[in-house]
């Protein structure tokens, strides 16, 4: 049976293209599914307005992804993780996690699928996470993993971690720092002994 599709299907072709199946897969699945029409001689007249719509939606479809791409890249999404001994987080960040938080934020639904993270999240840190609006746009998504902040870190990690440049040492610290060198210096400075008047004769 010749039919003409009004939707896009992988296997097939795409909205308005003409093709040639079988009875039986036309009759009971592409025709009651609305996925296609019969190619009848006043359908084969609206082909070419089938394609031009599809063209307007592709259109419409883009912009809109385009602008999302937009947010998405002027957001930064923090999560706050528990951390062990090593720097390494008790549990993960998943592209789960990711896409709850966009929807959150967003109010937007993103398909987790979408977003290419070859591995969950479990360091601290800044990553730049791809997410594959359409084969054509994909935003960078930054997403920072940081401890919690009631969390103390062990001493040997948070030195590690401030080397790396992931961790960045507050103003307190830093004055704290400063305050115990000093009093360290004094402590090693030798004390001036004044000499003693000597008597008058």
């Amino acid at each position: 049976m010749k039919i003409i599709l009004t939707e896009n299907l992988p296997k097939l072709g795409e909205v308005g293209d003409i093709c040639e199946v079988a009875d039986g897969y036309a009759r009971n699945y592409l025709l009651p599914q609305g996925l296609a029409i019969v190619a009848t001689e006043g359908a084969l007249k609206q082909v070419d307005n089938l394609k031009r719509q599809e063209a307007r939606r592709r259109e419409r479809v883009r912009d809109d992804a385009i602008a999302f791409k937009e947010v998405l890249e002027g957001l930064s999404l923090v999560f706050a993780a528990k951390v062990g001994e090593t720097g390494r987080l008790y549990g993960s960040i998943t592209s789960g996690d990711i896409a709850d938080r966009i929807e959150e934020i967003t109010g937007h639904e993103v398909d987790r699928r979408k977003i290419i993270l070859d591995n969950p999240l479990k360091q601290l840190g800044t990553f730049q996470v791809p997410i594959r609006l359409l084969p054509e746009v994909t935003a960078q998504l930054t997403v920072v993993v940081e401890a919690e902040e009631e969390e103390e870190l062990p001493e040997s990690v948070r030195e590690a971690l401030e080397e790396e440049g992931i961790l960045v040492a507050t103003d307190e610290e830093e004055e704290s720092s400063e305050e115990v060198e000093a009093t360290e210096d004094e402590s090693e400075s030798p004390e001036t002994i004044e000499p003693a008047e000597e008597d008058a004769e």
